[in-house]
């Protein structure tokens, strides 16, 4: 099994990009929402779409192969409601999440591991300020 590596290049509103690393050689893994089509772009070479008005997909299952031969199989997950924590005005998804069969690779936002802190925080804040400590 080769060595797999993933970082977030952007994400902006209707768009992310995530440089994957494959066994030394670099890819471009795209996801674009349109107005009725969500797609997914492995080396500009489209691995999956959800299409519709409402209620798409926001979990591909990925098999994606390399030019060198490599196969690999990867999870990736979603959130295209806005960032909340977002005061930018960009829109851009609230979590993004690639995984492979061992474990996350990318995780971000709301889907990332910390996706609950701030709601925890606010609660700790909230039961010290009515006294209930």
């Amino acid at each position: 099994m080769s060595e797999i590596s993933a970082d977030l290049v952007s994400r902006r509103w209707r768009r992310v990009d995530i440089k994957v690393k494959v066994g030394g050689e670099l890819h471009l893994l795209r996801w674009r929402r349109s107005w009725f089509v969500d797609e997914v772009l492995f080396d500009d070479r489209r691995v999956a779409a959800s299409s519709g008005l409402f209620g798409r997909e926001t979990i591909f299952g990925l098999h994606v192969k390399t030019p060198a031969g490599d196969e690999t199989r990867l999870l990736l997950s979603i959130d295209p409601e806005a960032d909340w924590t977002d005061w930018s005005g960009t829109g851009r998804p609230g979590g993004v999440r690639l995984e492979t069969a061992d474990g996350a690779l990318l995780a971000i936002g709301t889907l990332g591991p910390d996706r609950t802190e701030p709601f925890q925080k606010l609660f700790d804040r909230a039961i010290e300020a009515i006294g209930l400590s």
